[in-house]
């Protein structure tokens, strides 16, 4: 099992927020600061548990999980924060999250069922990860529940309140923290980890809603979970989709993601007839073409949500690729 390092970054940052030491929480998990700001790596299920127990311990917070839901944003989701940002309401974001999250880990599960005027979103953490490490899979179900809560304002402007608020496990902490943080009182002990909103609150306007934006990056996102044995290139190709936020990553963090050196990166690439420059030109063709050819769309501000300081760079780029 693994996570994207924007997940477990969001614990570290969050966690040194709260007093814990940078440098500490570093040792401990093995890796660089510069390691955390790269978007690219994944983090094995020994390590992401190791976040949470060594931020448990160094901020001395037993609902540190419940805590940083609260800062919790879609842009640590990568594309996946994107297609919920563009989504049409908070029903269709979260089944977008619960479709796709698994492009950011498989290390926990989201779910949604609607039954007459309810609507019940669900929360699992994987059952191996509940086993070995009840404390961290805890943590990590109550920041999801909280970031959801949160999310939910981000998307809407709007302060959305569950009718109902259920945990497996036991209270772990002072109880009028649970009810602030979502306006009503957990029940725990319960069967499921499950919020649960009239349907009419879920079928709340997303206040970003792009309809040309969805379909982009529904498509990108369906293609990548829908091709299986593709070639390295594709392989990698998937990875710069995913995970874009403005900036397209190195062939060092690329390798190093896919347990590779740059060479042999290389050198594979070659003998599929292609390189990680080409590759990443294609990405950065695809990604230019169809936000340009949306409607009101115009060259400066596409420029830089593909991460172009200079709008003219891009033009000339664009030019190029139009021909």
């Amino acid at each position: 099992m693994y996570a994207h390092m924007p997940l477990i970054r969001d614990i570290v940052y969050e966690a040194v927020n709260r007093g814990a030491s940078l440098s500490a929480l570093c040792q401990a998990l093995d890796v660089s600061v510069e390691d955390l700001g790269d978007s690219a790596r994944k983090i094995d299920f020994e390590r992401a548990c190791m976040a949470w127990e060594q931020s448990i311990l160094l901020t001395k917070d037993n609902l540190l999980g419940l805590h940083i839901g609260e800062s919790t944003t879609t842009s640590i989701l990568g594309m996946v924060g994107n297609l919920m940002q563009s989504s049409p309401d908070l029903l269709s974001s979260f089944e977008t999250l619960s479709k796709y999250f698994s492009t950011a880990s498989d290390m926990f599960h989201y779910g949604v069922r609607a039954s007459g005027d309810e609507v019940t979103l669900a929360y699992e953490p994987a059952a191996l990860w509940t086993k070995a490490s009840p404390q961290t899979a805890r943590h990590s179900t109550e920041r999801s529940m909280s970031g959801t809560l949160r999310v939910f304002y981000l998307l809407t402007g709007k302060k959305i309140r569950p009718m109902r608020v259920d945990f497996t496990h036991k209270r772990a902490g002072n109880l009028s923290e649970y009810t602030r943080i979502f306006d009503t009182t957990p029940r725990f002990g319960a069967s499921a980890n499950e919020l649960i909103f009239s349907k009419q609150t879920m079928l709340t306007r997303v206040i970003s809603h792009d309809r040309s934006l969805f379909s982009i990056f529904e498509k990108m996102l369906s293609d990548q979970r829908s091709k299986k044995d593709e070639s390295l290139g594709e392989q990698i190709r998937q990875i710069l989709v995913s995970d874009f936020k403005g900036q397209i990553p190195s062939l060092e963090i690329i390798a190093a993601q896919i347990h590779m050196t740059p060479r042999t990166v290389q050198r594979k690439l070659s003998d599929e007839g292609t390189s990680f420059r080409a590759v990443v030109a294609d990405v950065q063709k695809e990604l230019a073409l169809r936000f340009m050819n949306m409607k009101g769309s115009n060259l400066s501000q596409v420029a830089g949500f593909l991460g172009y300081s200079d709008p003219s760079a891009f033009r000339r780029a664009y030019k190029k690729w139009k021909n």
